[in-house]
C-alpha cells in the first residue's frame, strides 16, 4: 500500500485519477454516486478477522459460554454455535438482520410458543 504521508498532493491525485479511469464503468458510476472527493483508493482493506476477536465477539462468545451452562437444551446448542455466534454479536453490534430475527422470536414465543408448532 501506499503511504500518503510521503506522496504530496499532487501525486496522490494523479494516482486517484489513473486508478478512477482504468475502472469500469459502472465501478466509476458507484464512485460517483459516494463522491468522487469523499473515494480514497489507497484506504488498507479491513480486516477480516477483526469480526471474531473485537470486544463484540468477545462478549458474544461470553453470552454463548453463560447459555450453554444454563441452557436446558445442552449439547444440542453447541452444534449451531455459529449460527448462535452470529446472532449474539449482530445483537451486540446493534445490526439490523439481528434484531429483527430476535423480534421475530419473541413475537413467536409470545404467538404459537405456547402452543407449539403442529
Amino acid at each position: 500500500m501506499v503511504d500518503l504521508k510521503d506522496v504530496d498532493r499532487e501525486e496522490y491525485e494523479r494516482r486517484k485519477r489513473a486508478i478512477f479511469e482504468s475502472m469500469s464503468k459502472r465501478g466509476q458510476q458507484r464512485i460517483l454516486k459516494m463522491g468522487y472527493e469523499n473515494w480514497d483508493p489507497f484506504v488498507e482493506p479491513k480486516d477480516p478477522r477483526e469480526r471474531l476477536v473485537s470486544d463484540p465477539a468477545r462478549q458474544a462468545v461470553g453470552l454463548l459460554v453463560k447459555f450453554y451452562e444454563t441452557s436446558k437444551i445442552g449439547e444440542l446448542a453447541r452444534t449451531y454455535h455459529r449460527e448462535l455466534f452470529d446472532l449474539a454479536n449482530g445483537l451486540i453490534r446493534g445490526e439490523a438482520k439481528a434484531r429483527v430475527i430476535f423480534a421475530f422470536v419473541k413475537w413467536y414465543e409470545e404467538e404459537i410458543g405456547q402452543k407449539g408448532v403442529r
